[in-house]
């Protein structure tokens, strides 16, 4: 099993100093702090062997919540302070984004950093940056259909970020992207001559319009491709039809476990004989300490502040439901800590010593019986612990983790990188 790390880019800083130093998030050196802080833990996680480095993208977040807008371009840099890392945005939310130069940015950096590249997409929920970004604000609304038509987006802007990597040339004429734009093709191409002799096939025809289009470069790998869910069989469904990896946010064991079968069944009736947890990952959050209570009350500063305070008003704490919460009301939980011991309770937050954790880690392994998972993805919220020995905490962390509990779970029968041969279509 390999193992990811999820780093948020929360700027650390008490709820007093949030308020006094409104807007914290374009405090500059505020951020210029969070900045070398997510870095750090980017060097350690290489250094310590981790298989992947991960970053939500958020926009707007004034408020100093999570605060990295374009996580391939810092990777830019740490890769070329890294050793062998795979950095993976985790995730691009394609629906705000042009499809055609995601495909484009993320190729190149194949090319610059070879086998050292990952990618997660997801559709997104957060309307202040999504409406603004994609200036739709039917994407992500709460009226009827909304889910239907982010869904239809993603799924056609997806399709074609993989048709741009793997055909020299193509054209697309969907519902809500053209390629080339218009479908009906772009004419009077000046240099139509020069097109049909040295470009892709039938980029121009006989008349000098262009009706297909090659992106450049072509990835020098295919990135793996991950895909998250909490919930959705289509989403399941989806992604083991087209082959990629599936990311389960471990809400709850049992869910956890269907939603693994069902990507493995679906894999099988699409002609890969997969076992369980084989192509899928699983999300949780990891807090470590000399004893539980130490580590619980690192996750209630942490994870549980920042789940309580920002994430339910979204509806994020829906998969922590219990038979005794009220089913016709929104779950909200008004205490961090109760939040927390709900997390730890449903398998979503891992916590106490390693030993502790590892016995945890077994049960997620094994898909909670009978399987064996290829991905862990540790959600690291410990960035966002303000003080001056929060740098120290993450380090420990991270260290622990690496040398007591990650060899337990490595799988000699899978390689720790990711290939860097030449991309062909077929694969």
């Amino acid at each position: 099993m390999k193992t990811l790390v999820w780093c948020s880019s929360a700027i650390p800083v008490t709820p007093s100093e949030r308020h006094s130093g409104r807007p914290i998030g374009r405090d500059v050196h505020a951020y210029q702090a969070m900045l070398r802080n997510y870095e750090d833990i980017a060097r350690w996680a290489d250094a310590f062997g981790f298989d992947g480095f991960g970053s939500t993208e958020n926009h707007f977040q004034t408020e100093g919540g999570e605060n990295m807008p374009n996580s391939l371009l810092l990777y830019a840099k740490l890769a070329a302070q890294t050793r062998q890392i795979m950095f993976t945005p985790m995730s691009i939310v394609l629906p705000a984004h042009n499809p055609v130069r995601v495909a484009e940015d993320l190729a190149l950096f194949t090319h610059m950093f070879p086998g050292r590249l990952g990618v997660a997409f997801a559709r997104g929920h957060q309307t202040r940056w999504m409406q603004t970004l994609a200036q739709d604000d039917a994407i992500v609304s709460h009226h009827p259909g909304s889910d239907a038509r982010n869904r239809e987006i993603f799924d056609e802007y997806l399709s074609i970020v993989e048709q741009a990597w793997t055909e020299d040339s193509f054209r697309h004429q969907g519902k809500h992207h053209q390629v080339p734009y218009p479908a009906g093709g772009i004419h009077n191409w000046p240099l139509a001559d020069w097109t049909r002799t040295y470009g892709g096939p039938d980029e121009v025809d006989v008349g000098g319009t262009v009706r297909r289009i090659g992106v450049v470069p072509k990835p020098l790998h295919k990135p793996t491709v991950f895909i998250p869910t909490s919930a959705s069989p289509q989403t399941v469904i989806d992604a083991a039809r087209n082959q990629r990896t599936m990311l389960i946010t471990a809400r709850s064991r049992e869910k956890v476990r269907s939603i693994a079968e069902l990507y493995r069944d679906t894999a099988r009736a699409h002609g890969r004989d997969l076992r369980l947890g084989e192509g899928a990952g699983v999300v949780a959050k990891v807090f470590l300490g000399d004893t539980f209570d130490e580590a619980f009350d690192l996750a209630v500063q942490t994870s549980g502040y920042w789940f309580q305070t920002v994430f339910q008003a979204f509806g994020l704490n829906e998969g922590l439901r219990t038979a005794s919460d009220d089913p016709h009301r929104r779950l909200h939980l008004d205490d961090a800590r109760a939040l927390t011991r709900r997390m730890y309770e449903s398998g979503l937050l891992l916590c106490g010593t390693a030993d502790q954790v590892q016995d945890r880690m077994k049960e997620i392994h094994a898909v909670y019986g009978g399987g064996r998972l290829d991905w862990f993805v540790w959600e690291f919220w410990a960035q966002a612990l303000p003080g001056e020995l929060a740098p120290d905490i993450q380090r420990e962390q991270l260290k622990t983790y690496a040398e007591q509990i990650m060899p337990a779970f490595r799988d000699t029968a899978f390689s720790t990188s990711t290939s860097t041969s030449a991309f062909t279509d077929k694969e």
